[in-house]
């Protein structure tokens, strides 16, 4: 088990020796994280803000279609709009699923087939729209394109009960580190194709993405252990927790 202090202890060195990995390097998931399963009023939070955000342009969107390209009738409109926002979902979904394979190999493992069902999610939508036609159906469909486009990034659960605030803290900013040494290493890497490569500069270069390699890499591990630590491993070991 890591003890807090010891990750206290590690984040502050890599704050010295890498400063810039804490600054404008912002992770697009687990913004809120809960104990177990269900975590009270915390549950409600990233559907409070999907129904504000995806709701609202479904019902904007819808309105702007019937009222300007007149062949569509309103379910039309309102489907096409949903429809669109699953495409939007199918966009942003793997940009966000590569920053967690480089900083979360837990989580990575957990939500890297999420594009698949967004897919499978569009196709129904679009035979809805040209064979079935119904509106139920709709719903269902765009209520799980929320679930699987942005509650399941934004809220990341079973955590241990003993899990306290700051290791919350501690687990993301160890994410961000982990995210920024690969960004680093992909950075140096492209730099060096456009160095010769029997220069002075190419290796420096290769001596500083072999330290980002392996800074990755450690941090990577690092945040693994962590997880362990604050977090039950699935859904068969809560469930052996509470029984």
């Amino acid at each position: 088990m890591i003890q807090n202090k010891q990750v206290s202890l590690y984040l502050n060195q890599l704050q010295q020796q890498y400063p810039q990995a804490f600054k404008r390097n912002f992770l697009f998931y687990s913004q809120i994280k809960t104990k177990g399963i269900l975590d009270e009023a915390k549950e409600f939070i990233p559907w409070v803000l999907a129904v504000m955000i995806f709701c609202s342009i479904y019902f904007s969107l819808g309105k702007y279609i019937a009222s300007h390209f007149h062949q569509f009738n309103e379910f039309q409109a309102n489907s096409i709009s949903a429809l669109s926002i699953m495409l939007f979902f199918m966009i942003i979904v793997p940009l966000i699923i590569n920053q967690i394979k480089h900083s979360s190999t837990h989580l990575y493992h957990q939500l890297n087939n999420t594009p698949f069902k967004l897919a499978v999610l569009i196709i129904v939508q679009a035979l809805n729209i040209y064979f079935f036609e119904s509106i139920l159906l709709q719903g269902v469909l765009f209520f799980f394109a929320m679930n699987f486009g942005f509650v399941q990034f934004y809220k990341e659960n079973l955590f241990r009960d003993s899990t306290k605030d700051t290791e919350y803290y501690q687990l993301q900013q160890i994410r961000r580190s982990c995210f920024w040494a690969y960004k680093q290493a992909k950075k140096t890497k492209f730099k060096m194709y456009r160095v010769k490569k029997d220069s002075d500069k190419y290796q420096v270069l290769q001596k500083q993405l072999a330290t980002y390699l392996e800074l990755h890499l450690q941090l990577l591990k690092y945040e693994n252990e962590m997880s362990k630590s604050y977090k039950f491993i699935d859904l068969d070991e809560y469930m052996d927790s509470i029984t």
